[in-house]
């Protein structure tokens, strides 16, 4: 091909890329590409393990070496570069339970194949040797702790294996949504804490102080746990702020009474300080606030109520303030034949205004919400203790004043409700699941959006100023199955999905997949770029011609 052709091309190129952001919206077009379940041209490593389902929990150790795998009564510890290879040595821990737990579960009506065994839902760090586990057991939830070294569950002096009451960390139902995470060796979790799954709690334990929301005053009301992330905001402080872990679900809008069972996406904080009160809220959050996460269609405000999953990015961990979150929504109230989806983002200084805004107030004989307009107690309710606070010789959240958390049991909700962008309407699929890696491109920088959907394909978009591009489509699992967990090893460049038959392992970047200089141009992949004769990665980029180009 002689340099004019090649010229010629380009310029094609470029002129159908310009025609295309000029005409892109925020509605999904299809997919560039699109690879089915049996192509040659998939980078794709499976994971299954004979007579094993289930795969929910995923966790990368933390030199990107392990992959820990939590499923149906089995956990696994895999080298994530040769266990997906066939004949791959991998460690499996099976974590069964008991036959009483299984006997008890029956009795109480549930089935015994389905529900009544041990499903892994809590895998995570808890220092350098040990991780924390915790399965539902039968409907009867149970925690352990796993050793590193030698991949085994933790045992007393005695040998018996360390287990501990699981209520209120883990969900009785395998198909309960629940949220935890570890922050400095203690745990937080949103879920469920019965058996008929009715009394929902966002709880701090593995700590010497143990604290929840108060359910007796309908803080939370028929939850859906999604997420939860933790934000370092005493980093920088210039009001000596502290740390917040955020939790993210959808529930009962009480607030919307006019509306019979309205759902609400909500956001919620509690401050890591927080010890609860000293008289009023005794191991309950003193600091526990929330608000409505609002993603809808701009031109007719069609509401995306229900939350599926959120991705916390926070690309420069100095500077909290820059953290995004990025929401995938359905619609309570879907039209058509297929139930779309939605993908919003949120940013902080956003979240932060709706929780340093006005509130609402219940009134506990009506039920009905009204917006606060009297003044507020000092220290502000709700609010981590801070410079303003330590001035007037309170320390600690057990020095607070009776009135501010009085005033705090009907004053959680705030009257502002997180306003976001919406990045992208997709009518075709429904997104179970969403992992957001910053990529610099030689130009710019990009996030790049992978999202599980419910019929095992996962979609892998860039964003472009306001709007979302669909590169890529892969269908990793049968269509029967939804993706469950995505985990993004951005070091590595690796992406783990799971779903009920097992684990694959899909890089962030194929660029074999785009053979002409066309292709690799408009894909608009910041991972690729044209060197003059073959699209590669970015990392391996060497321009052959003086008009190499890229997106």
């Amino acid at each position: 091909m002689g340099r004019a052709s090649r010229s010629a091309d380009l310029l094609s190129a470029l002129q159908l890329l310009l025609l295309l952001l000029r005409t892109t919206t925020a509605r999904a077009l299809g997919p560039r590409i699109s690879v089915p379940l049996d192509s040659e041209e998939r980078l794709i490593r499976k994971f299954e393990a004979e007579n094993i389902s289930n795969y929910t929990a995923l966790l990368l150790s933390q030199d990107g070496k392990t992959l820990y795998v939590g499923a149906r009564e089995a956990l696994f510890a895999l080298n994530s570069n040769l266990s997906f290879l066939p004949g791959g040595e991998y460690q499996e821990l099976l974590w069964s339970a008991d036959p009483d737990r299984k006997q008890q579960c029956s009795f109480k009506g549930k089935d015994p194949k389905r529900d009544c065994q041990n499903y892994i839902k809590i895998l995570l760090p808890l220092n350098s040797s040990h991780l924390l586990t915790c399965g539902t057991a039968a409907f009867s939830p149970l925690c352990a702790y796993i050793n590193t070294a030698s991949f085994t569950l933790a045992r007393d002096e005695a040998g018996s294996v360390l287990l501990e009451d699981g209520k209120g960390r883990c969900p009785f139902d395998p198909n309960f949504k629940s949220t935890a995470l570890v922050v400095d060796g203690e745990l937080y979790t949103g879920t469920v804490s019965s058996f008929q799954g009715n009394d929902p709690a966002i709880s701090r334990s593995q700590s010497p102080r143990p604290t929840k929301t108060e359910s007796s005053l309908n803080w939370l009301q028929d939850p859906a746990f999604v997420a939860s992330a933790y934000v370092p905001e005493s980093l920088g402080s210039p009001i000596g702020d502290d740390d917040k872990i955020y939790f993210f679900f959808s529930e009962t809008g009480q607030e919307f009474e006019f509306f019979e069972n309205t759902i609400v996406s909500r956001v919620a904080r509690v401050c890591k300080g927080d010890e609860g009160g000293e008289r009023v809220l005794q191991q309950r959050w003193t600091s526990f606030l929330k608000a409505q996460l609002l993603c809808s269609r701009p031109d007719d405000g069609f509401p995306f109520n229900v939350l599926q999953d959120v991705f916390t990015l926070n690309p420069n961990p100095q500077d909290w303030r820059k953290t995004l979150f990025y929401g995938v929504f359905t619609s309570q109230w879907h039209r058509g034949t297929t139930e779309g989806s939605a993908i919003c983002v949120f940013t902080m200084n956003d979240v932060q205004k709706a929780f340093d805004g006005l509130y609402k107030k219940v009134n506990r004989e009506t039920q009905q919400w009204y917006t606060e307009t009297h003044p507020v107690p000092t220290p502000r309710p709700g609010a981590c203790i801070t410079n303003s606070a330590r001035e007037r010789k309170i320390n600690s959240s057990l020095q607070l004043p009776d009135r501010v958390l009085n005033f705090l049991k009907d004053h959680f909700l705030m009257d502002g409700q997180v306003r976001s962008r919406l990045l992208l309407l997709q009518p075709q699929a429904r997104y179970q699941r969403v992992a957001v890696h910053r990529v610099p491109g030689l130009h710019s920088t990009y996030d790049v959006l992978f999202l599980g959907t419910g019929d095992g394909r996962l979609h892998k978009a860039v964003t472009l100023d306001s709007r979302v591009h669909i590169i890529e489509e892969l269908q990793v699992f049968p269509q029967g199955q939804p993706v469950q967990n995505l985990l993004l090893d951005s070091h590595g460049g690796l992406l783990y999905a799971s779903s009920h038959s097992g684990v694959v392992q899909v890089p962030v970047a194929n660029c074999s997949l785009y053979p002409t200089c066309g292709d690799c141009l408009l894909a608009r992949d910041p991972y690729c770029a044209w060197n003059g004769s073959t699209c590669k990665l970015l990392s391996l980029y060497q321009p052959d011609l003086a008009s190499s180009t890229h997106m």
